[in-house]
Formats: structure tokens, sequence, C-alpha cells
């Protein structure tokens, strides 16, 4: 099966239960807000690589506790477009109020990935959520990568995207309008800025090789115009978030999810109208692609 994961492996003091074929799991047996030894730590860092996306229900986390964690997955990063939580410069809150029709995130992407170093970890705590709906979807670019045509992935190795948040952020952007979700701080340096990114990265800690190129993000190809770069843009959009590579995120007040962005996408969904969204975000420093 395409992007199966390793059989046998073993987890002595937490509990951890796949929740596709591809990726995607529950911890069970911990609470977040204590405090988590080095050992537990150790086992959940490796159930996060090798599953690329944790939930942990049932958690009731302070900002400050949230924080706490998220620091155990390295220096943290804060977003440049939303204002924090007041002392809590790390903690950001995501909320679709009833009346408003568009949510954040709501497209397949990467958490800033148009950074020179793009976040390595999103941490999502949720609370308050719809009673149905609002779910998130997942996408395992490891998966996508390894069902392609040796002679794409040969083209795709040689291949660099520009990166760049003014597709989103911009003037003429997504969130242009601030009442498509909430408030958006203007920040036109990041909005401007534009790097340059490998389409198929190695991921530093696995070692597997993964597609990192999401449509929000991307202007074009290096060396490319944009008219000749966009078929391939949405032809490797549509790919990597196929089924097949995919899991879906059900969401319960008190959950909180981590995903690698390294190796992951993720979508928002915005299906709950009439209905009120609340989590807090934490994100986690990254490398440069490679």
């Amino acid at each position: 099966m395409v992007g199966s994961r390793c059989e046998g492996v073993r987890y002595e003091r937490i509990e951890v239960q796949p929740s596709s074929a591809v990726l995607g799991a529950e911890v069970v047996g911990v609470d977040l807000a204590k405090d988590v030894d080095d050992a537990t730590f150790a086992e959940i860092h490796r159930a996060w690589l090798e599953h690329k996306v944790l939930c942990f229900r049932d958690q009731r986390l302070t900002p400050a506790e949230q924080t706490a964690f998220a620091e155990r997955f390295g220096e943290l990063e804060a977003y440049p477009f939303i204002e924090p939580l007041p002392g809590h410069p790390f903690v950001i809150p995501i909320v679709k109020e009833k009346d408003t029709r568009f949510n954040f995130g709501g497209g397949w992407h990467s958490d800033m990935s148009y950074q020179a170093r793009p976040v390595k970890a999103t941490l999502l705590y949720a609370l308050e959520v719809p009673e149905r709906g609002g779910d998130t979807l997942f996408a395992d670019m490891c998966a996508a990568y390894a069902a392609l045509s040796d002679g794409m992935k040969q083209m795709l190795g040689g291949l660099k995207a520009v990166f760049t948040a003014a597709k989103v952020h911009g003037a003429s952007g997504y969130y242009s309008d601030a009442d498509h979700v909430m408030e958006m701080k203007k920040n036109a340096s990041r909005e401007q800025a534009r790097h340059v990114h490998p389409v198929v990265r190695t991921h530093p800690e696995t070692g597997a090789r993964g597609i990192f190129m999401d449509p929000p993000h991307v202007e074009r190809f290096e060396g490319m115009r944009v008219s000749e770069s966009q078929p391939l843009i949405d032809w490797l959009g549509a790919h990597v978030t196929s089924p097949e590579f995919t899991t879906r995120l059900r969401w319960r007040s008190g959950s909180l999810a981590i995903w690698d962005n390294r190796c992951v996408q993720h979508y928002a969904l915005n299906d709950y109208p009439g209905q009120r969204r609340e989590m807090h975000r934490t994100t986690v420093s990254g490398d440069v692609p490679r």
C-alpha cells in the first residue's frame, strides 16, 4: 500500500492508534498539562516522525502549557500576520465567528512555507468546535512523491519553486479583505519577500524524500514564467492531495494536534455555517529545505 507505515513499532509509555493507512495517529495516555518526562517525550517525538500528524484528546491546556509543550520540539516561531494572545507571543487565536463566511487556512497548504526557514511543526489546540463540521484534512507529501513515475521524479528533482506570502497576504491576496477571516495585520516585508526552495526536499530527521510545493504560496518555478509554471503547479496540487494520500481529523474540544510541515499539507474545512470555532496555534521554527 502506498505510504503504509512500518509494522512492529513499539511504545512503552504511550499508546499510539493510527487513524489511516498513510498518516495520522491518536496518542493515548498522556496529560500534556503535566510534566512530560524525557523518555515519554522521546516516544511522542518518535511517533510524530512516524505518523506525521498526532492528536491528543481530552487535554486542558493554558496558553503557557501549550507553549511549554511546543518548545519541546524546538525554538518557537512568531506568526507575522495575526496578533498573538496578550502575554503569549507565540500563541495566536484562530477564530471563526458564527456570522463569518470565510475561514483561516481554507485551502491545501504548508504553514509559512514562504519563509527562508519554513516552520517544521504546527500545534493546534481546540477550545471551541462546531457540533458538526470544521474538520482538518492532512496529506502526506512523502507518499505522494513515492507514487510518482521515475520520469516525474527526475524532472521534479531539478526544479526549485519561488515561494511568497503575497498570493495570500498581499494587496490583492486571499486575505486582502479583513472580513474574510479576522483582523490580519500588515507586514509588508513578509508579504513581498520571496524565497526559493527545492520542489523535492529531504526530511532532515527521517531522510525521506517528499514534495514541497503548495499552490497558495508558490508563485512560479525558478527560471520559468508564471504562465509556464501554472499547469504543473495545478497538477502537483491535485496529485499530492489525492484521497489515497490523506487522512481526516475530527476535532473535539480539548484536542491538540501537531503536524510536520516538512512533509504534510493540511486543509481546514469550512463546512459549518452559523457555528463558532476557536483554536490556539503555535509553530516551531524549521530548517532551510534541502
